[in-house]
């Protein structure tokens, strides 16, 4: 089976990847190991940027239907409370909080109306590269393409089988649903537990009545025991006082899961003879939050971009496949950059708690910090002096 593109991972960057490159013309193939609707373990949350690309390839009012967080709270480790909400006249969406399981399906069908070929369940073994093609070996079919956008998650089997990346994913994520949530449906929380700074226990609200909580933190300290994200995760749902008493019906759903989360961007090599690399498997993963979906839309779709150019040029070379690169350090690498200081600063409790204080008097850098938590605003300005001098006096 022969394709300009075959797109491996049908995630929200395989997809829009597939979706952007058939409704220009390409005969794309979007190979998955799953078989859809599947879940996928998430916060899932839907940035504004994702809400953006979303409308732009018409599903704006597909995700109507799901939640739209209008108060963000805070905690501290000292069990402060900062409750947040944009200006009352701000009528913009800064998110939703849609399911993996149907974001995804929905994108794969997405693509799949504008002419992409989905192949699922099975599984790629292998990329072979050749003079005038590349090869893709899966259980079932061998196809050939003129070029291979890899989306292969945090995970990046083959980003790293074909030496694109050889780190494990920096942080590690654990995830259980429950029902009987008794907090406001429109309020989603993040609590700064001090056993897990510089990361956080989410509770995000779903539409259907469920509710997702999770933590975080780094792989290398729950490999070497330093951290227990399971235990973590456990405690916080089962202390009445850990969460106000918001889960003291709520029971779980199913078991708690875990995902790995990769961050280090610039340590993956996004490209290379035939190859594109997006989403999470480039290591775009915001390492302050954790949050990937949206990077991975925009990532998806800056790749169908620069193989579209590929396929009208015939150029498929590293070094014209170099501009993706650039373009990605472009508009990811600065503000990666930023959210790594931010994080060692978080890590420093008596830094987190004072900043903490600060935000809980001043409105106006709470707001900012809000809006960087979701996505909307730049790491960036929180490290201009000005910023800091006002969050740390």
């Amino acid at each position: 089976m022969k394709y300009d593109f075959i797109i491996i991972g049908a995630g929200p960057a395989g997809s829009i990847a597939a979706h952007k490159s058939a409704t220009e013309g390409a005969k794309v193939a979007l190979i998955d190991q799953d078989v859809f609707p599947r879940d996928k373990i998430c916060g899932n949350g839907v940035s504004r940027r994702g809400l953006l690309i979303l409308k732009r390839i018409g599903l704006e009012n597909w995700s109507r239907q799901f939640l739209r967080p209008q108060v963000l709270r805070l905690k501290s480790p000292d069990g402060k409370i900062l409750d947040g909400q944009a200006d009352q006249r701000d009528s913009r969406c800064y998110g939703r909080l849609i399911p993996r399981k149907h974001l995804d399906e929905k994108l794969i069908l997405t693509a799949i109306e504008a002419g992409a070929k989905l192949i699922e369940g099975t599984k790629v073994l292998a990329i072979e590269l050749s003079s005038k093609s590349i090869h893709v070996f899966t259980e079932k079919y061998k196809l050939t393409s003129q070029l291979v956008i890899l989306c292969d998650g945090s995970h990046a089997t083959l980003t790293r089988q074909i030496g694109l990346a050889n780190s494990l994913p920096e942080l590690m994520a654990v995830r259980q649903y429950f029902t009987g949530d008794s907090g406001p449906k429109n309020r989603m929380e993040i609590h700064f537990e001090q056993s897990v700074l510089p990361y956080y226990c989410w509770l995000f609200p779903l539409e259907d009545g469920r509710i997702n909580i999770g933590t975080a933190n780094y792989t290398t300290k729950a490999i070497k025991g330093k951290v227990n994200l399971r235990e973590t995760l456990i405690n916080f749902t089962t202390d009445p006082t850990a969460t106000q008493g918001r889960l003291i019906q709520a029971k779980p759903v199913g078991s708690i899961q875990g995902h790995p989360l990769r961050t280090q961007f610039g340590a993956t090599l996004t490209h290379a003879t035939r190859v594109l690399v997006a989403g999470d498997a480039a290591g775009l993963v915001n390492p302050l939050t954790g949050e990937g979906i949206a990077s991975a839309m925009e990532s998806g779709e800056l790749a169908a971009t620069h193989a579209l150019h590929a396929l009208k040029t015939g150029d498929f070379s590293d070094q014209a496949l170099s501009v993706y690169s650039r373009d990605l350090e472009t508009r990811y690498g600065a503000d990666q950059r930023a959210a790594r200081i931010l994080r060692r600063g978080m890590s420093i409790p008596h830094l987190f708690t004072r900043a903490f204080h600060r935000l809980r008097q001043d409105r106006e850098l709470a707001l900012l910090i809000g809006y960087v938590i979701i996505g909307h605003k730049s790491p960036r300005l929180v490290l201009r002096p000005t910023t800091l001098l006002r969050l740390l006096t």
